[in-house]
């Protein structure tokens, strides 16, 4: 018999807003959400309803992550194009307590109407559930993977953006891009009337516009234009008068470090201590970060099929704590997905996202790695 509700007991409770962690902790989840969190035994009215009732003495709970920036779909996987998702990725990343992948756009000449039904066939407990961004709104026949959407005018922009979400998009993607290897050199970039066009337009439909950017010059444009997130941290020095101006807008990051410490490996580029240097300044300035290496496909020991634990390692190395990761990880990358009323934090009325783990990760962010149970809308997907 399906249970209606399950009780999660004395558990160590990191609930991502980063306030200290709560012990001995009951968790009431029913119908897919939370509905009390307490340090005392639990209601008798939950007691006489058809529960299961776990004991996670010992371990600690914290609440389902949000890879913020990765691409996952219809996207060119050693020199050939991928037709619908990465799947054996995607599992991982459930299987590793991420429970919400951010995909930041397809580099195929599919069409939205291919990933939008493929996003919709994934609607199922053995896959995170997965925010896409479809194209990238670029100017014609600029930066933006094989077939983006080139945009030439005000109306065509906010036109184009109303489509797209109509169509199931989750959010709009938009490049403003020099050019970082001979075949981005010298591209179109869209002007400054049409970046607010697009961020304008998808303001009024409740979407959010995440920027592919590298440098600083650029991110003053599109910070500028309206954006809501910086795909990237960018590669020159991100100037104190900018970062100011990001965090009164609200404007967050997903750093990407992994690309800097990649390219410094692979090609000498000296990138990553001005990235770290960055991200340490704008945190300290009270700019907000999400989690995310931009994954593309597995190419070690860059990138792998699951938690991107180099990325984690080198927001370590950029000074933040387990905590400021944990958050970046949860309640930040909601705020990043647009998602924050439903998810990011364990909080009554919230989906029942989160997973726990063997160990404190507070003390060493790598017990994260020690998985022992996985939930996803209040289903037990992983223990």
């Amino acid at each position: 018999m399906k249970k209606e509700a399950i009780v999660l007991r004395n558990g160590t409770l990191i609930d991502g807003t980063g306030v200290r962690p709560i012990p001995d902790v009951t968790i009431e989840i029913v119908k897919g959400r939370f509905r009390a969190i307490t340090q005392q035994e639990t209601s008798s009215r939950i007691r006489n309803e058809n529960v299961q009732d776990i004991d996670l003495r010992g371990l600690t709970i914290l609440p389902g992550m949000i890879h913020a920036h990765a691409h996952t779909s219809f996207k060119w996987v050693q020199g050939q194009p991928l037709h619908g998702y990465h799947k054996e990725y995607l599992s991982a990343c459930l299987r590793e307590g991420i429970t919400t992948v951010r995909d930041e756009g397809m580099t195929t000449d599919a069409t939205i109407d291919d990933v939008i039904l493929h996003t919709n066939q994934l609607d199922s407990p053995v896959f995170p559930r997965v925010l896409t961004s479809g194209k990238v709104f670029t100017a014609p026949g600029g930066y933006g993977g094989q077939a983006p959407i080139g945009v030439a005018s005000v109306e065509e922009a906010r036109v184009k953006v109303r489509e797209v979400l109509a169509q199931g998009v989750h959010f709009i993607k938009t490049a403003l891009e020099d050019g970082y290897d001979p075949s981005t050199f010298g591209l179109p970039k869209l002007n400054q009337e049409l970046l607010q066009a697009i961020c304008q337009e998808a303001a009024k439909n409740g979407a959010h516009v995440s920027a592919h950017v590298t440098s600083s010059r650029n991110l003053q444009i599109l910070a500028d234009a309206g954006i809501n997130d910086a795909a990237h941290m960018v590669y020159d020095r991100l100037d104190d008068s900018l970062i100011r101006q990001m965090v009164e807008q609200n404007i967050r990051i997903v750093p990407t470090l992994t690309v800097l410490q990649m390219f410094q490996d692979k090609f000498g580029a000296p990138l990553l201590q001005q990235g770290l240097d960055n991200v340490r300044r704008f945190v300290l300035a009270g700019g907000e970060i999400g989690l995310g290496d931009d994954f593309v496909e597995e190419e070690s020991p860059w990138y792998r099929l699951g938690m991107p634990w180099e990325e984690i390692r080198l927001l370590g190395e950029a000074g933040l704590t387990p905590m400021q990761i944990i958050v970046a990880a949860t309640f930040t990358g909601a705020k990043i997905s647009n998602v924050s009323h439903e998810l990011g934090t364990i909080e009554p009325g919230k989906r029942a996202d989160l997973f726990v783990v063997e160990g404190d990760p507070l003390s060493d962010i790598g017990n994260l790695r020690n998985v022992r149970l996985v939930m996803k809308d209040g289903q037990i997907v992983f223990s």
